[in-house]
């Protein structure tokens, strides 16, 4: 094991070199950590906090092309650095934008770009909330803009690993009203589906005829909820039918503004608070995970 690990520190310490290494159309030098300075997190941490000294921040917004790399590169340092240093680096650098809204708009969209869009390269909800606060909290950017960011903010809010989903009010297919508070299994599956999601009808059948998840289910160590995003209408009804009975089938027109969907289905993993311990989790992965918890 620690020769794994230690050939791992030095792939990503040979990517770090690579990166930080000058190159001709770079948009300014990036900062060279001390020769004496070997440790993977000590040079990570160095290389995100001075990131940006030496660059003429205003000049750099006439290069979007050169400032987007040189963004994302400094997004690359971000996961081998500590949370501490990460956040003040953030911060800092928003403190140098922050005058301009169009500057700061320009950045909040890059970070959707690198963080938050379907093609992210660093995807990470953490990351990205850090750059949706200060779009929201930044009174020079449009109000049109400010919204959009502030919609982000709440799904990132009510739905990333380690918060509480929101006790909304939900609708069984009998009408009865219901909320999260009503379940109070160990742990939850929370299966976030749309009408006419095909994907979404694959992974139902797939969870509905596992042994393991109905043993689990049915001794009530964890519950399984099928949400539908929606209207608790006819469609609503005529789609809980084909969800097993034992599962908990519920719908809310709610759903889309409080919680992540751009995977669908969107599978949640909650504790027995409903804080998220898991999401955008794999139908094999969540029953690989279940299958080892009664091994």
């Amino acid at each position: 094991m620690k020769k794994l690990f230690l050939t791992i520190s030095v792939c990503i310490i040979s990517a770090l070199q690579t990166i930080s290494a000058q190159q001709p159309d770079q948009l300014f030098p990036y900062p060279q950590p001390p020769e004496d300075m070997t440790n993977l997190y000590e040079r990570c941490n160095y290389l995100v906090y001075k990131f940006w000294d030496q660059c003429d921040i205003k000049s750099a917004f006439s290069k979007k092309a050169k400032l987007n790399a040189a963004f994302g590169d400094w997004l690359g340092f971000m996961p081998y650095a500590s949370a501490d240093t990460v956040y003040m680096a953030i911060d800092n650098f928003h403190k140098s934008i922050k005058k301009s809204g169009e500057h700061s708009l320009a950045i909040a969209k890059m970070a959707e770009n690198w963080l938050y869009s379907d093609t992210a390269r660093y995807r990470s909800d953490e990351l990205y909330g850090k750059f949706v606060d200060a779009a929201v909290a930044n009174k020079k950017i449009p109000a049109a803009d400010r919204q959009y960011f502030e919609k982000q903010k709440l799904i990132i809010d009510n739905s990333s690993v380690g918060k509480l989903v929101p006790d909304i009010e939900l609708t069984l297919a009998d009408g009865t009203k219901t909320s999260f508070a009503a379940d109070t299994s160990a742990y939850t599956v929370l299966f976030i589906y749309e009408p006419d999601c095909l994907d979404c009808t694959f992974s139902r059948v797939r969870l509905a005829a596992d042994m393991v998840l109905n043993q689990l289910n049915d001794a009530g160590i964890v519950r399984i909820i099928s949400l539908y995003a929606g209207e608790p209408d006819a469609g609503f009804s005529a789609a809980a039918t084909a969800f097993p009975e034992k599962w908990i089938n519920v719908a809310s027109p709610e759903t889309s503004k409080y919680f992540d969907m751009r995977v669908k289905p969107a599978i949640y993993y909650l504790d027995k608070d409903h804080r998220v311990i898991a999401k955008e989790v794999s139908v094999d992965k969540l029953l690989n995970a279940f299958r080892s918890l009664i091994q």
